[in-house]
């Protein structure tokens, strides 16, 4: 693997800029490690047994995005698991690309864009030899703060887009056009569109407007007008279920807590979180649930202890409501941990 000496910043009298990465790899090994770096750790095959790898990467990092453009010159499949800390958007540009994530299965060629969850297992399996990508990757955490301040209120997390995303649509087209200007510059060692003042409220641009154009579980709420604020009696609920989601906690404790009756604090969470109460409690143990899983050792592990920890005390409801969120059932995450 060789990265361009200019990238690397070694030209004499360079801006303090960041730098864009350029790789260039003839074999697995470095491919893998390349791409495993800069977005996600994968493992990478070959599939056509005639030609020679000719993987190249491009690639700057704007704070919570990093963007890039991707070939390899023959014909590969990726196996990327659970990205855990990213959403990732892949816009082809030539080639055809096959996908496979909970289940469902898509081939995606130019004109359609295809979304990676950080919960969902993904596998690409079958990257055409011309297949030609351009790759944005979101800090999960950054595009979840960005949807929880347009709504003004908490929001379940992770966000889960419709995986596939029509770049004919005029909204997506608009967005698509900001992808076009932060990409304008990946052949160059170093541009003004990366220096910090240009960079910070194009990524901010791009990260709402993909909330905005694309479709995921709250676009609802997104198109239609609801309050900036909530109130004090709502917040004190939320920060105590985000504090302790494994307390047994019931509708009746969590009013009594914020100081008012059941009935506002449920009127109060349908206004300004969208969810009951008890609802949205069982969203957050379930991430809790889901991000044990991910990290335990199965060998050492039950599925029914991390459910029982996190207040799931059936585990057959606990296993249909994981499966239904996560597309797997919690014994396979488990045992891919």
């Amino acid at each position: 693997m060789q990265e361009s000496p200019k990238a690397a910043g070694e030209a004499t009298g360079a801006p303090e800029e960041p730098e864009v990465h350029a790789f260039e790899a003839t074999d697995l090994d470095h491919a893998q490690a390349a791409l495993g770096d800069t977005y996600f750790p994968h493992r990478l095959d070959q599939l056509s047994t005639g030609g020679v790898m000719d993987m190249s990467l491009h690639t700057v990092q704007l704070g919570p995005l990093t963007v890039g453009r991707l070939t390899y010159g023959v014909e590969v499949s990726l196996d990327l698991g659970e990205l855990g800390n990213a959403y990732n958007i892949a816009i082809p540009l030539a080639g055809r690309h096959d996908t496979e994530s909970a289940g469902q299965r898509h081939i995606f060629t130019p004109g359609q864009a295809c979304i990676y969850l950080p919960h969902r297992p993904t596998r690409i399996t079958r990257w055409s030899a011309d297949g030609i990508q351009y790759g944005i990757k979101f800090d999960r955490d950054y595009l979840e703060a960005e949807l929880q301040g347009i709504l003004g209120r908490p929001t379940r997390a992770p966000v889960t887009f419709d995986p596939v995303l029509d770049l004919a649509d005029p909204q997506v087209s608009s967005w698509l056009s900001l992808v076009r200007t932060l990409v304008a510059d990946l052949d160059k060692d170093h541009s003004m569109l990366y220096s910090p003042l240009i960079s910070r409220p194009l990524v901010e641009a791009l990260t709402s407007g993909l909330l905005l154009a694309a479709n995921h579980d709250h676009r609802e709420l997104l198109d239609t007008r609801v309050p900036a604020a909530r109130p004090r009696t709502v917040k004190s609920a939320l920060d105590a279920m985000h504090a302790h989601p494994e307390e047994s906690w019931t509708v009746r404790a969590l009013a009594d807590l914020s100081g008012v009756s059941v009935r506002t604090l449920q009127d109060g969470f349908a206004r300004y979180v969208g969810a009951s109460p008890m609802a949205y409690l069982r969203g957050i143990r379930l991430e809790r649930a889901h991000e044990e899983l991910v990290a335990a050792d199965p060998r050492y592990n039950a599925v029914s202890d991390i459910a029982y920890h996190w207040g799931f005390r059936h585990l057959g409801r606990f296993s249909i409501e994981y499966r239904k969120r996560y597309g797997q059932s919690p014994s396979v995450t488990l045992a891919k941990a």
